[in-house]
């Protein structure tokens, strides 16, 4: 510029706007390149020398000397005025002014925006204010001073700062303690330290910490990045957000994997003490059955001594049985079928089941009237139900007293009442009926049992979309009712209508056999001794399968202790039968079996699982693995022998070769 005093506009060169120095007569002094653009004018240069009003059309004119030159002359400044600048080739360019006079020598400058330029630059900017306002957090710019004395301030706060700490925009800029108070006293040291490590490192820094508002605890996390100024401020440009609900969702996580953890610990346990105490059990009770049947003959004392270890022995099971069932339950680990199920062949069968007991306490069992009803049920569950409530309706009930079942719907549902003629039960003790080993002081009447019956009940009821209730007052009995979902689409009336003859104790040998029994058949003679494999390292436990086996010349029976001594023994022996137990020294079960099955005379002999292990999940396992059976100690050895002696009938002759790979 040849005037020295157009220096300023020169330097503006760069500047998205048109600048423009005037004399005090209004003569064009000097004119940046931008200008010079927009006008169609080679240089700026060529504007110099020109009277203001050259740059206007006739409006532009008009519009400068009787508002903006008066404006000028009164306020020395002049904002947002709508003009019309000319170019060269007669085309108007629309632009706002502002203009402002120079108090020493009477000068102006004018900066002239161009309308389109100005609208783009703020809609950008409303959009990011639009941004910074609705973003579900706060947006922030903090600032730390060189001087320490003056700590940290927040220079720039979006409105998101009310919901996340309880304060306004205009609070945390005047004083950022005002938002430091809502954090927890316990997580404003970590916070202060990750903004001086930040400071420190001008590395990003994240936190996650607690506020407290309105005497709530919740969490935030916020981000920042940090930036350096020239004279040692240190500007973090952030992004904090409310993420109480993710901490939420993670601690109900780490909640459920603890408590699946502890599930399985705790499953694993009783696994492990069923095992422990099964094994024993099976000596104990296995000899004692023994002696009723083996050797001499027992005199009276001999067989009520004998008696006494077998009831022990059995309390005993039934209590590891019970401990199981309920643990399955509460960990949703026990198996249930439900489907339309016939329910009174299932109420039959379990009058049928529990008619000893009630001939030995000259209880009658009274049975409903209608049958043909159908129900969602699980029918093996459904009988261990009733097992359950019949049982109990008979020891806790008078001696030559009655037990009525009863069959109705009621709301659609089918509902399977038992009614005892007991003494009842108060408010007081129905409120505590479903704790596990509560027996409501029944412990004091001399009835067995460890208050875990009517627990695994509703369970299964519950299970199977059904409800257990109960109906009782102290001094008029006590009324457990099953109610079962309907079949879908099924009448709510019985399928039939053939009335049972009310019946009491002794009489219920005239009702039919439940659906599907069947006689035991014996297999034929065999025509050779059979070779029996059995694989066991507990010695009682060999022993009294030998001693079982001294009762039947048509087996032999050889025991070996070990996996690899089984594997010895089975080169040599072609043994007809297979017993294996699940737990051996060197190797488990099912390992020994793929390797017997390896030996070619070996690949389709049938084998059988003889083990303390009763979770369902290890029957599955053994028998999805190959085993034909699968037998539980404390052994069953009635069962045991005969379904050996069906397992040996249906196998290959010896010397069969493996089937074809």
């Amino acid at each position: 510029m040849k005037d020295p005093s157009g220096a300023g506009v020169e330097r503006g060169d760069m500047l998205p706007c048109g600048l423009v120095r005037l004399d005090r007569d209004g003569v064009v002094q000097a004119a940046n390149v931008t200008l010079a653009r927009w006008l169609g004018v080679a240089q700026p240069d060529e504007l110099h020398g020109r009277g203001v009003t050259t740059l206007y059309p006739q409006a532009g004119r008009l519009m400068w000397h009787t508002y903006v030159q008066p404006m000028l002359a009164a306020q020395g400044e002049v904002e947002e005025v709508s003009m019309l600048l000319q170019r060269r080739d007669g085309t108007v360019v629309d632009v706002l002014l502002n203009a402002r006079r120079d108090e020493v020598d009477g000068g102006v400058l004018v900066v002239f925006m161009r309308i389109k330029e100005r609208r783009r630059l703020e809609y950008q900017l409303l959009a990011i204010k639009r941004v910074a306002e609705e973003a579900p957090g706060m947006l922030f710019q903090l600032r730390r001073s060189p001087q320490p004395e003056l700590g940290l301030a927040f220079t720039y706060v979006t409105e998101g700062v009310r919901p996340l700490f309880g304060v306004t925009p205009a609070q945390a800029l005047a004083d950022a303690r005002a938002l430091w108070d809502a954090v927890h006293p316990e997580d404003l040291a970590q916070l202060m330290e990750a903004v001086a490590q930040s400071a420190a490192s001008m590395r990003p820094w994240r936190l996650e910490y607690r506020v407290m508002l309105d005497g709530h605890e919740q969490w935030r996390e916020t981000h920042a990045s940090p930036h350096g100024e020239p004279d040692g401020t240190v500007l973090w440009h952030g992004y904090a957000q409310d993420i109480t609900g993710r901490r939420e969702m993670e601690h109900h996580h780490h909640e459920r994997e603890a408590a699946e953890r502890a599930s399985q610990a705790k499953s694993a346990f009783l696994a492990r003490m069923s095992h422990e105490l099964r094994t024993p059990l099976n000596g104990i009770l296995g000899f004692a059955r023994l002696m009723r049947t083996q050797g001499a003959p027992l005199d009276a004392d001999q067989r009520r001594k004998l008696g006494y270890i077998e009831a022990a022995g059995d309390s005993l099971l039934h209590l590891v049985n019970e401990v199981l069932e309920l643990s399955r339950i509460e960990a949703g680990h026990t198996s249930i079928h439900v489907q339309p199920t016939q329910v009174d062949p299932v109420v039959r069968q379990a009058m049928r089941l529990v008619e000893p007991l009630a001939v030995s306490r000259h209880v009658g069992i009274v049975p409903p009237v209608q049958q043909g009803w159908w129900a969602m049920a699980d029918d093996n569950r459904l009988l261990q139900v009733l097992l359950n409530l019949l049982s109990n309706a008979i020891k806790y009930g008078p001696r030559g007293g009655a037990v009525t079942v009863d069959l109705r719907s009621e709301g659609g549902r089918v509902v399977i009442a038992v009614q005892d003629e007991g003494p009842g039960l108060s408010e007081a003790q129905q409120t505590q009926l479903f704790q596990p080993f509560n027996r409501l002081g029944a412990e004091r009447t001399g009835v067995e049992g460890v208050g875990l019956g009517l627990v695994i009940t509703r369970g299964l009821v519950e299970l199977m979309g059904g409800e257990l209730q109960l109906r009782s007052r102290p001094g008029l009995g006590a009324c457990f009712q099953v109610t079962l979902q309907p079949v879908p689409g099924a009448e709510d009336e019985p399928q039939g209508h053939d009335p049972w003859t009310p019946t009491g104790a002794g009489a219920l040998d005239a009702l039919e056999p439940a659906p599907g029994h069947t006689e035991a058949t014996v297999p034929p003679a065999p025509d050779r001794v059979r070779e029996v494999l059995y694989v066991e390292d507990n010695r009682v436990n060999a022993i009294l399968m030998a001693s079982v086996f001294e009762d039947r010349p048509d087996f032999h029976l050889t025991v070996a202790e070990t996996g690899a001594e089984a594997l010895e023994r089975a080169r040599t022996l072609q043994p007809d039968a297979l017993l294996l137990d699940m737990h051996l020294p060197d190797m488990d079960g099912l390992a020994l079996l793929a390797a017997l099955r390896r030996l070619p005379h070996l690949a389709r002999v049938p084998a059988a699982v003889v083990s303390a292990d009763a979770m369902p999940a290890d029957i599955e396992r053994a028998l999805a693995a190959g085993f034909a059976a699968y037998w539980t100690k404390p052994l069953d050895i009635g069962r045991l022998m005969a379904e050996l002696t069906v397992l040996v009938a249906g196998a290959p002759a010896r010397g069969d070769a493996p089937p074809a790979a």
